[in-house]
Parts: C-alpha cells; structure tokens; sequence
C-alpha cells in the first residue's frame, strides 16, 4: 500500500505505532508491523526515527511536552496561592493534564496514556522529566512542610503511577463519557497522600517498626 496522499509520513507512523503500541505492547509490535499498519514501505521507520527506542521516544513527545507544561504550570500555581493547597489539589494538579488530552483526543489520548502507562513500569525515566518531577515535588512539599523530602518523592511518584494505571483503564461510552470513577480515584489518592505525609515520623521509621 502506498502512502495516503496529503499525509506526512512520520506523522502516519506516529499514528500507527501509537494504536499498535496501545492495543498490543511496545515489546510485541516490531518495526515491519508498523510499516505496514501506516500503509508505507519497510524502511519508513527507519528513515523517519532511525531506531524502534527513537519511535517510542516520538511517540512520548508527541502529546508529552503539552501534559508537563501543563503540569508545571498547576504546580507553580500552588507555590505561588496564597492561600495553603491540600493533598486533592496535589492530586488534581498530575490528573487534569492526562484528563484534559483524553477530552480533547478521545482515541489518540487514551491511547497515549495506555503507552504511557505500560512505559512506568518498564522505562520511568522516559516519562519522568526530572525539571517537572521537581515541581510537584516542591508543590508537596508546601502541602506537608514536615514531611522527609525523600518520604515526598515517594509518595508523589507513587500516586503519579497508581493514577496514570488508573486512567489506562478508562473506557469511553456512546455518550463520550469516560467509564471511570474518577471522584472516588482522586479521593483515594489524596486520603493516601494525607495517611503518609501527614505523619511527622519518617515512613522508614514506621516500616522498620511494624516490621
């Protein structure tokens, strides 16, 4: 098949590797299946990226830059308010950007957060920029003032996952509504931040002992 016309070719590999990679996994889809699911020859992948880990990183980028401004952006807001923020507002600062993409781009972003997800447990690095990681660190750090820096960090990276899984698990209805709790997800993740960083005791402290 050839190329659709009036369409460029990297962005018709981006579009594919995205949908193969969602539906199938990264580490199932090859090079060729690519090709042939944007309809181009066998040497369009490497023409346009090079190398598979290159396409992944594209396919990252491709909505990634948008959701970490976004997010350093609600992180900023929290250190500058005036008045003090709370751990649902931690919460809401790492999900609206994944939410507003999935509203916006109701296929591609779904299926980017799916991508995203299955790369937290095998590539974090690749999607946690470290600059952003920072600010919502420094953000929760406002939040719970008393809590052990490396006890944030954990705590911050660990709800990050939990909801990004959570949010790959969204499904959309005939009524272009997300089949998600989204107020009970947000909810728990918060009553977890509060259960950890409210405690004035290091988290290590208190494994060790029960331990």
């Amino acid at each position: 098949m050839g190329r659709r016309p009036g369409i460029d070719g990297r962005e018709l590999l981006l579009s594919a590797a995205l949908r193969l990679f969602s539906e199938q996994g990264i580490d199932a889809i090859s090079i060729r299946a690519v090709n042939r699911e944007a309809g181009l020859g066998p040497a369009s992948v490497h023409y346009h990226f090079g190398t598979k880990d290159a396409l992944v990183e594209a396919v990252v980028h491709a909505y990634g830059e948008a959701v970490i401004s976004t997010t350093k952006a609600r992180a900023q807001e929290i250190l500058k308010a005036g008045v003090p923020a709370t751990a649902r507002d931690l919460v809401t600062m790492l999900s609206e950007p994944y939410l507003d993409l999935m509203q916006a781009e109701p296929e591609k972003g779904v299926a980017w957060v799916r991508v995203i997800s299955s790369l937290l447990q095998s590539q974090p690095d690749l999607i946690l920029d470290r600059p952003s990681a920072r600010l919502t660190w420094n953000a929760a750090s406002r939040v719970y003032p008393d809590a052990e820096p490396e006890a944030v960090q954990r705590a911050m990276r660990m709800v990050f996952t939990l909801l990004v899984t959570q949010l790959a698990q969204a499904r959309r209805s005939r009524r272009g509504i997300f089949s998600l709790d989204l107020d009970l997800l947000i909810d728990f993740l918060s009553a977890g931040l509060d259960a950890v960083l409210s405690q004035s005791e290091p988290v290590a402290g208190r494994r060790s002992r029960a331990s």
